[in-house]
């Protein structure tokens, strides 16, 4: 097996990094909300804090392509069927949980985020299928619409690529810089983020057409490592500096994932408690992701950003370990209702 093969042990540390960047984000990037901006490093961490999308994204496809048998196009269909029957259990016991008892604590009722004038009903059930983006109850739930049309359109994305993988790179690429220009597309802008789960479609269908690149890499490990960190250290550069007219922000976050992709493969597998740490993260990462916003912007806020060794980083570990406190206080609550029985049993029968 090539060494590029990514194992579930190392998607996991990806989505572990991909949390704390999410984290990160929202922590020194959306504080000036409620009147206490971040500026210096603490902004910069935060806006490099969105490559979590990127990363999740890779993830995903990378993740989808590994179990995914492109036979015909029924068991396509169940496949798709399946990974939104997983989605939807695990977002609607969050939904059910925080939703009502932020209306009723915390005084945030419906029309704040769906808006005074909206129909609350029709929003509420937009909401509930994940697909109501920016007008969503929390708003970094913004990507469940983006996640929901992504996987129905794998099937589609998987044959393309592994047809014609370079053109469809160039084209994929193209539509993220150029995507804006094109009228069709959805609120959470399918051509920006589609290159990113593209590119772990890529991965894993050229993963072992890189043998030779992995005789190499025996004996120059060591040269490898420094390279993957240099491309990694340049993408951080590009993306915070806008030195590159057209790769600038979010459009270098495809290579960047890439780049912190070779530096796992490359530096963080040889660190046994990085490894450990950060894939411990990623298996409670989908939970922190649909309730970190919970904490952070809707459940009184202003304590996290209150005394200075809280805006010196502190807020991020206190943030981090009540999400992680919370997301084991909802896998306790999911298998005491046996939630992933009866999404075994739904699975089985599609």
């Amino acid at each position: 097996m090539s060494i590029f093969s990514l194992n579930r042990s190392d998607t996991l540390v990806l989505k572990g990094i991909a949390i704390c960047a999410m984290l990160c984000h929202h922590l020194y990037t959306g504080a000036d909300v409620i009147g206490v901006p971040y500026s210096g490093i603490m902004a910069i961490i935060g806006n490099i804090g969105k490559v979590c999308v990127a990363i999740f994204l890779f993830c995903s496809g990378y993740g989808l392509s590994a179990q995914y048998d492109d036979s015909n196009i029924k068991d396509s269909i169940r496949f798709v069927a399946k990974r939104l029957v997983k989605f939807y259990a695990n977002y609607w016991v969050i939904f059910l949980l925080f939703v009502p008892f932020t209306i009723l604590v915390f005084n945030r009722p419906l029309s704040v985020p769906y808006g005074e004038d909206a129909n609350i009903m029709t929003s509420l059930i937009k909401d509930i299928l994940g697909v109501a983006c920016w007008k969503s109850y929390n708003i970094t739930w913004w990507f469940n619409q983006l996640i929901i049309v992504l996987y129905c359109l794998f099937p589609v994305l998987y044959y393309i690529t592994k047809r014609i993988p370079i053109t469809f790179f160039i084209i994929s690429a193209l539509l993220m810089i150029y995507g804006e220009y094109i009228p069709y597309n959805i609120d959470a802008d399918i051509y920006t983020w589609m290159f990113p789960f593209v590119l772990g479609i890529l991965w894993k269908l050229n993963e072992n057409k890189l043998l030779k690149m992995q005789e190499w890499l025996s004996d120059h490990a060591y040269s490898f490592g420094t390279i993957s960190l240099v491309f990694f250290i340049a993408c951080l550069v590009v993306r915070t500096y806008y030195i590159i007219p057209i790769l600038y922000g979010t459009n270098i976050d495809g290579f960047l994932t890439y780049a912190l992709v070779m530096c796992l493969i490359s530096i963080m597998r040889k660190v046994n408690w990085i490894m450990t740490l950060f894939a411990f993260l990623g298996k409670h990462s989908i939970n922190i992701y649909m309730v970190h916003t919970f904490v952070n912007a809707y459940w009184h806020p202003e304590w996290l950003h209150t005394g200075e060794w809280l805006r010196g980083g502190g807020n991020f570990v206190l943030l981090i370990t009540m999400c992680l406190l919370i997301s084991i206080g909802i896998e306790f609550l999911k298998e005491k209702i046996r939630l992933y029985k009866l999404v075994n049993i739904i699975t089985k029968r599609i």
